[in-house]
């Protein structure tokens, strides 16, 4: 994929975006001035980010637990994030889901859901949809390794497959399913490998590199959209904290692990890329470090403020059901 140095600016915007937002959520949980308890994905800012990075308008996202960087990179905007985060009557859902439970469909970001690996059959079943009306439109659907070992895993190679159907499935492999270690869960630590079983290609990437997690992607997503089938993308990375904000920063992890991966941070290694390239100056991503920042602020700030859901005003049965005619149908 070609990029030009406004793509490679508005990459780096987007990984810097992603984690100073998780960041700031984190630091208010623990400070317990939000009740919201976030499943961060810092550390794995490379795949999330650089995945959804490859996608055109009309394209889908069908994001798993820790995708905040593909949601902001199709267009969430950070306010819209911390009101469904708040369960702020002003957001989307009216204040029914918090932000585990996201999307935006008008920007192509399929509602997400807590069960390990449930969002492989709905992303099979879009993609599905737009072969069957001749699309030339691809889904993005993102997984752990963790969710590789359930049904709805296998169910989704093998349909996407048989189907040849456009869909690239992005697996996070963070070498842990909560607490539990990669070795424990699989005898083989390469997922990518099982794309073989399934008669579709496989391919592992370095999930701390963006440029190369976008290479691979956007090599996928054109085959995809071409009609070439389904390709599953296993990418190296880990998660620099514990599986939610609740637990310790280290989840019990040895420490020389966690020093050896966040040694590979990917937005260190990205912002590094750019500098010895020459092609940005250290002023530049300063000046894109400071909006992001700003607007991170003013995003946190607008929804702190936001009305609170009055308990005299929830409506558990509105959006529940529809007409023929699509309208709304309350019951």
């Amino acid at each position: 994929m070609r990029m030009s140095i406004e793509d490679q600016k508005r990459l780096y915007r987007c990984l810097y975006l992603t984690r100073h937002t998780e960041e700031v959520l984190s630091d208010l949980y623990r400070e317990k001035k939000s009740p919201y308890k976030p499943m961060t994905g810092i550390g794995q800012e490379a795949v999330t980010v650089g995945a959804s990075f490859c996608l055109s308008e009309g394209d889908f996202v069908s994001p798993a637990l820790r995708e905040l960087g593909a949601m902001l990179t199709r267009g969430m905007s950070v306010r819209q994030h911390v009101l469904d985060a708040l369960k702020k009557p002003e957001s989307m859902s009216g204040g029914r889901f918090s932000a585990h439970h996201s999307g935006d469909i008008s920007k192509g970001i399929i509602l997400g859901t807590y069960i390990v690996g449930s969002n492989l059959p709905v992303a099979l079943g879009v993609a599905f949809s737009l072969k069957y009306t001749e699309s030339d439109r691809v889904v993005l659907a993102f997984f752990g390794d963790g969710a590789s070992s359930t049904g709805s895993f296998h169910s989704a190679m093998n349909c996407s497959s048989t189907m040849n159907l456009p869909l690239v499935l992005v697996c996070n492999n963070n070498a842990y399913a909560l607490s539990t270690p990669l070795r424990f869960q699989m005898k083989t630590p390469d997922i990518y490998i099982r794309a073989a079983g399934y008669g579709m290609e496989g391919v592992c990437v370095d999930g701390q590199d963006v440029c190369g997690v976008v290479e691979a992607v956007d090599k996928a997503v054109r085959k995809a959209r071409a009609g070439g089938g389904p390709t599953l993308i296993e990418c190296k990375t880990y998660r620099f904290r514990g599986h939610s904000e609740s637990h310790d920063f280290d989840d019990g992890r040895p420490a020389e692990e966690l020093s050896t991966w966040r040694a590979k941070d990917p937005l260190v290694i990205y912002r590094r890329f750019l500098l010895s390239g020459k092609k940005v100056d250290e002023k530049a991503l300063r000046r894109i470090e400071r909006e992001v920042e700003r607007e991170v602020k003013e995003g946190m700030e607008y929804a702190f403020a936001a009305p609170e859901l009055s308990a005299d005003k929830v409506d558990m049965y509105t959006h529940l059901y529809a007409d023929n005619g699509g309208r709304e149908k309350n019951v």
